[in-house]
């Protein structure tokens, strides 16, 4: 079996077996050599085996950020069960909708009060393991050996039907994806990479994995929330020389070295953006202040994260006559197939705009659970010989360039970017919907202050006239804050024509502030 083909976590245990001594991880909680991750990694999943947990059966990832995660990562997969990749502070509604969609019996917390703590509030007892035993010599502990196309992690998107879709991805694909990555990002045991992605944001899997597999150090900030300039001591002091940035937070760094020009740490080698479109004028802004090479990657859950990759180069923007051009989505990785088809799935020539397909290794098994939704998105490849072939239907809109650059004109249908997050608007209005006091919504997407954001609009049930803030807040509760709308307005009724359809432009501006 070749390196490509070996499951992520045999790769990562081949890994601790040749430099044991070396550093894998470095969090706010201390720092973790590669025998010790291992062992660690051991005692999770020799509980959950005992706990009857194994292939095909999902475990809630219920940490945070840091070693602990590491460890429940690697346990959960060393016993051959798959990830339930959440955060542990979604609100308890949103929650306890994921564990039973995922069908999740299992968990990783750090101890016994974090685990009695999530089973109060999820309402269910679960089997679970503790990343924090006191016991960590299991050598004996064999990891097991997924079969082939088993279940590597179930993570929860927006759902246009207005419920949050489980992609199931496999290990073959993510074992494709970490070679690849760590081979285009040029990864050895010498690199330090920063763990930034929240730990249910499918990038930090990229992050780390790729890091695990060729011995680096996985070093995780203690706060993602940070500004760039508060980030750049951190990166300084940790000699961190990969980071992988949304490109909004990226984006914000170029503006930010722009206006107070200072040297940038020396560490860092290499700049991967992705997750929302960038613009031209960043680029030009970075390389001027001396940024190292940026690589922007672009993918979906559906594609076992990144799909594309295009080298953002400063030799590349002489002559560009638009700033404000987006950075383009660039050409396949390895073992990715990418069309560019028009209504009739007939490929689009040169040039001329279509709906991108992705198809190949990178592909996720589907949907968890939801065959209809898997097979409504997921559909037969036409374009291969090879049985069986399915390629995904992204509902992005490009258009391909001669020499085979993929540029992203917009969406096909009403998904956003929120901070990096997919939200469907259709989600939205189901979440808004659900509140007491809303008897109709409408959700748009709008450009306010240079961002996109999402604007609801909201008719009360009558005799009721609750108020906006008040609204947000409720809705805070149960839902992921990218799920909240940044602006909320209630109005008696929501404009409609006499077929009753929305009148989208009797809706208000939103305002101002």
């Amino acid at each position: 079996m070749t390196a490509t083909e070996l499951p992520v976590p045999l790769l990562i245990a081949r890994q601790a077996a040749a430099t044991p001594d070396a550093t894998a991880v470095l969090g706010p909680e201390g720092e973790l050599t590669y025998r010790q991750l291992d062992q660690r990694a051991r005692a999770v999943a020799r509980e959950l085996a005992a706990a009857g947990a194994g292939p095909e059966d999902t475990v809630l990832v219920g940490v945070g950020r840091g070693a602990d995660w590491a460890v429940a990562v690697l346990g959960i997969w060393y016993c051959g069960a798959a990830l339930l990749l959440a955060d542990p502070a979604t609100p308890d509604e949103r929650l306890r909708t994921l564990l039973a969609a995922a069908g999740t019996r299992y968990l990783v917390a750090v101890d016994h009060a974090a685990a009695a703590d999530l089973q109060l509030r999820v309402g269910t007892e679960l089997f679970w393991a503790a990343t924090t035993d006191a016991e960590t010599r299991c050598a004996d502990f064999v990891p097991a050996r997924p079969a082939p196309g088993a279940l590597a992690y179930v993570l929860f998107t927006s759902g246009s039907t207005g419920a949050p879709k489980p992609v199931a991805v496999g290990h073959p694909g993510l074992a494709r994806q970490a070679h690849v990555l760590a081979e285009r990002y040029g990864l050895t045991g010498a690199d330090r990479v920063l763990q930034f992605a929240a730990p249910a944001f499918d990038v930090s899997l990229e992050e780390a994995l790729p890091t695990w597999c060729t011995g680096g150090a996985a070093v995780f900030v203690a706060d993602n929330m940070v500004s760039p300039g508060e980030l750049e001591p951190f990166l300084a002091g940790q000699r961190i020389s990969v980071v992988n940035l949304p490109t909004p937070y990226w984006a914000q760094w170029a503006k930010d070295v722009e206006r107070r020009p200072r040297p940038l740490p020396v560490s860092l080698r290499r700049v991967v953006i992705g997750s929302d479109a960038g613009r031209t004028a960043d680029v030009r802004r970075w390389y001027g202040a001396g940024g190292p090479p940026v690589t922007s990657a672009y993918g979906l859950t559906e594609s076992t994260i990144t799909a594309t990759c295009h080298e953002a180069r400063a030799a590349a923007l002489d002559g560009a006559a638009d700033d404000d051009e987006v950075i383009p989505l660039g050409v396949p990785l390895p073992g990715v197939r990418a069309y560019v088809l028009d209504e009739e799935l007939t490929e689009a020539a040169d040039g001329e705009a279509g709906e991108l397909y992705l198809a190949g290794a990178c592909l996720a098994r589907g949907y968890h659970g939801r065959a209809a939704l898997t097979a409504e998105r997921f559909v037969p490849d036409p374009f291969t010989e090879e049985p069986g072939q399915r390629m995904y239907r992204t509902g992005d809109r490009v258009r391909r360039a001669a020499d085979g650059t993929l540029r992203f004109l917009g969406r096909a249908d009403d998904q956003v970017k929120v901070r990096g997050h997919r939200v469907e608007l259709k989600e939205v209005e189901a979440a808004v919907g659900a509140l007491p006091d809303v008897v109709d919504v409408v959700a748009r997407a709008v450009t306010h202050l240079g961002e996109v954001q999402v604007a609801a609009y909201v008719a009360a049930a009558p005799g009721r006239t609750p108020d906006a803030a008040e609204l947000r807040r409720e809705l805070s509760a149960r839902v992921p804050a990218h799920l909240v709308p940044a602006h909320l307005t209630v109005l008696p009724r929501l404009p409609r024509t006499p077929g009753g359809k929305l009148d989208p432009r009797a809706l208000p501006e939103i305002a101002a502030g």
